[in-house]
């Protein structure tokens, strides 16, 4: 019989530890496989399954086993999920206050329906299996209805994080140990009245409890929302300061036009005159003033022969080498303000990249290579540069940006979010000092035509 006991406590931990897997996967997002992930999973897993029934075999403190299962919950999903830390911290923290309302709920029914059932709700007792049914129904049904709470960043300072694990630890101790006090009550006075008012005051405060949890995670929520409104602003003012530029080399191309269309309809009433020498002379003079002018990129797409145009004049004049090759479509499968923060943004990288290069290293030459070009039902958009090797990285070693300071990030953002809604690929490479950009579009509407 013991024996039997002994394996039922087994599996109630292994279920409980499942359900905790299940609840964490649908809160987290996993990290991008690393070597041998599975594996380490696997054993932290394993590791954390020992140690509770040690703990419990062993007859420790549930305050002990509390909390040191708390921590573990806490320490896998940070070592294996890869979301901001407070919110790791706080779906690690919410499955032990799970585990405690639902430890609650389960102990509130056999004190008061049973008088004296406290005894048998332990380890051997005759209640404990049902009990522990009870108990591992009520937190599946917990998991279950915070799988449909959606997911949501949060962000909180350093301080309120601080504050936030205090309140949190503080709140599981208390609740915890009321469910101590009336488990003694009961023990020691023989008053199941009294211990189920004890308890039914304890399911009170953990629902409490459970509300300041949910306040602060709310405020974090809006202070995360406040953020992500913020970068959207910078992010317009970015673009529109890219229109802007956009529009005076739009003018500045039309005003080419119209000059070298006069310039030629002198050239013709000088040559039909058959004045020669005035003819050379006015060439010469245009030739003159044509070294002079800005060179113009000329491909029948407007977004792009004004961004390169502009670009391109304004890494030259800084002294960073150029080489480009342009092979666009007619019909472009992103519109002109899509396609010209993509390439405004890349552009703007690669030339910041050159001028601290420059900067940090006058020995280097920094250069940027630059095309697009079809490629059989994809349009490929590809930019390289060198750069001074200093980069930024998110943990799970994404490319955030090469800049410093607190924007850094938002352009690579912005490309990727019109990638992704282009239903596109984009690939950053980072490689012995050379940063490169690769993306691919579908040519969904070119490829209509074949």
């Amino acid at each position: 019989m013991l024996y039997i006991d002994s394996m039922w406590e087994y599996i109630v931990n292994f279920l409980e530890l499942a359900l905790f897997l299940i609840f964490i996967h649908t809160k987290l997002h996993i990290r991008a496989n690393y070597k041998h992930q599975a594996v380490w999973m696997f054993l932290f897993v394993s590791i954390q399954f020992a140690v509770l029934c040690t703990l419990n075999k062993m007859g420790i403190s549930s305050y002990v086993t509390l909390i040191s299962s708390c921590v573990l919950d806490i320490v896998y999903a940070i070592l294996f999920y890869r979301d901001n830390l407070i919110l790791r911290i706080f779906w690690g923290f919410s499955y032990s206050i799970i585990c405690l309302v639902a430890e609650q709920i389960t102990f509130f029914i056999p004190v008061t329906l049973y008088k004296g059932a406290s005894l048998e709700l332990l380890s051997g007792g005759e209640l404990r299996k049902p009990y522990t049914m009870l108990y591992l129904a009520m937190i599946a049904i917990f998991v279950l209805l915070f799988h449909y709470i959606g997911n949501k960043d949060i962000s909180l300072s350093s301080f309120q994080k601080v504050a936030y694990i205090c309140i949190a630890i503080s709140g599981l101790a208390i609740g915890h140990y009321i469910l101590r006090l009336t488990l003694e009550s009961v023990d020691k006075f023989d008053d199941s009245s009294f211990s189920a008012r004890l308890s039914l005051i304890n399911l009170f405060f953990i629902v409490l409890f459970l509300a300041l949890m949910q306040y602060i995670y709310l405020l974090g929520y809006s202070k995360e929302e406040n953020i992500r409104l913020l970068e959207e602003q910078k992010i317009y003012e970015l673009e529109r300061t890219e229109f802007n530029s956009l529009s005076e080399t739009a003018e500045r191309l039309r005003k080419m036009k119209h000059d070298m269309q006069i310039y030629v309809d002198a050239i013709n009433v000088l040559a039909k005159d058959k004045k020669w020498d005035e003819l050379i002379a006015y060439t010469e003079q245009y030739h003159n003033t044509l070294t002079t002018t800005q060179s113009a990129i000329a491909t029948g797409n407007i977004a792009i022969d004004c961004i390169l145009t502009a670009k391109l004049y304004y890494a030259e004049k800084h002294g960073i080498k150029t080489e480009y090759y342009i092979m666009a479509p007619e019909n472009f499968p992103l519109d002109s303000v899509e396609l010209s923060s993509i390439l405004g943004n890349i552009w703007n990288n690669s030339i910041e990249a050159g001028e601290r290069l420059i900067i940090s290293n006058p020995t280097e030459h920094p250069y940027i290579y630059f095309y697009i070009k079809p490629y059989q039902n994809m349009i490929l958009i590809h930019i390289e540069n060198n750069y001074d090797g200093v980069i930024k990285c998110s943990i799970d070693g994404d490319i955030l940006s090469v800049k410093q300071g607190k924007e850094h990030g938002l352009g690579i953002r912005r490309v990727k979010e019109l990638v992704e809604k282009a239903d596109g690929v984009l690939q950053i490479i980072s490689d012995n000092k050379i940063f490169s950009v690769h993306i691919m579009i579908p040519d969904k509407e070119n490829d209509k035509l074949l």
